[in-house]
């Protein structure tokens, strides 16, 4: 039986439209409705430059109405419509597997198809990083600069043994949803840790409802739908753990991707291995994972991209939209 080679087995823009369609249908984010396909993304990532502005127009105030009269002389003013502006970022990160690691993967009967999935599920993962990521530096921006009003925290780090007080419970994720105001209605997920899942679990908290086509079950509490994900932080304190409960609404994250010029190749070193030679596969994914209403302010990057590291910098952060409702997402952190 011939040995199927990486070069072989790897044509790149077959190969390339395969992981871009599978890294959404198994991303957990994309799949839960986190992520909005956003034209407008996609085509200033098509274009130049590190940063794109995201123009917006602001809501119309709350000043009240004229009052008519009969006087000729007494002409309305009318009140402005106005604008402001977003910044996006754009990402490129880039991954390599040499064909030592891949040789499991080829004994298929279809190798490209195989190698495909496989690199599909890293960057599904990668994808919900870079969101969870993200998240994480809108609301560390949020406690710094904006008094927290995303966030509700009831959680503790002193070694005082834990109540319910400190642990999810409907109030509490109420009280976090309530940052939100009379707009708290636009919730619609809680993306928990798993610790935070099995707990309500042990107390027969979550219930299971159908989904459209009925052949599958989705987890719900309260009334919003659960996703469990240990990407969620849990930050060891010095006594406790902490966790972050997102709940978040529909199409909160834009999200866009645009192939590079070479998003997949083969490389061939043909003298390593004393001349046996090594094929590496390369992977390049150009997007940009952008939460409405917080512009990114590209204050702290040591390259030309920004890492994850970078994403959860507050700095890097600051929100634009006026109204903290406008932003569909709230932090609730607990002690499990």
């Amino acid at each position: 039986m011939s040995t199927v080679r990486l070069s072989d087995a790897v044509e790149p823009t077959v190969f390339n439209n395969y992981i871009s369609k599978n890294t959404m249908q198994k991303s957990a984010f994309y799949g839960a409705g986190v992520f909005r396909s956003d034209g407008d993304l996609a085509a200033k990532l098509a274009g130049g430059g590190r940063t794109f502005n995201v123009p917006f127009w602001k809501d119309l105030d709350d000043s009240e109405p004229d009052a008519a009269s009969d006087d000729p002389d007494s002409h309305a003013v009318p009140s402005k419509l106005s604008s402001g502006t977003d910044v996006a970022r754009r990402i490129i990160w880039t991954k390599g597997w040499s064909a030592a690691h891949l040789v499991a993967e080829l004994a298929g009967a279809d190798p490209m198809k195989r190698i495909s999935e496989r690199v599909s599920e890293y960057w599904a993962r990668r994808l919900d990083d870079a969101a969870i990521a993200t998240l994480r530096g809108v609301f560390a921006d949020n406690v710094l600069n904006d008094g927290g009003d995303m966030v509700e925290d009831i959680s503790i780090d002193t070694g005082a043994t834990l109540t319910a007080d400190e642990l999810i419970s409907a109030p509490a994720v109420m009280a976090a949803a309530q940052t939100m105001g009379d707009a708290k209605d636009q919730l619609k997920l809680l993306v928990i840790h798993s610790e935070v899942e099995t707990r309500l679990a042990e107390n027969d908290l979550i219930s299971f409802r159908p989904d459209s086509t009925g052949t599958s079950f989705i987890p719900h509490y309260l009334n919003y739908r659960v996703l469990v994900s240990d990407k969620v932080p849990a930050i060891m304190g010095a006594n406790k753990v902490r966790y972050h409960n997102y709940l978040i609404g529909a199409d909160a994250l834009g999200w866009a991707e645009s192939a590079v010029a070479r998003p997949v190749s083969v490389e061939q070193d043909e003298s390593a291995g004393d001349g046996m030679g090594v094929e590496t596969l390369w992977t390049r994914r150009q997007f940009a994972v952008h939460p409405y209403g917080v512009k990114w302010t590209d204050a702290n990057v040591g390259g030309e991209f920004p890492t994850l590291s970078e994403l959860r910098l507050a700095s890097n952060w600051d929100r634009v939209y006026a109204e903290r409702k406008q932003i569909p997402i709230a932090l609730l952190i607990t002690n499990g």
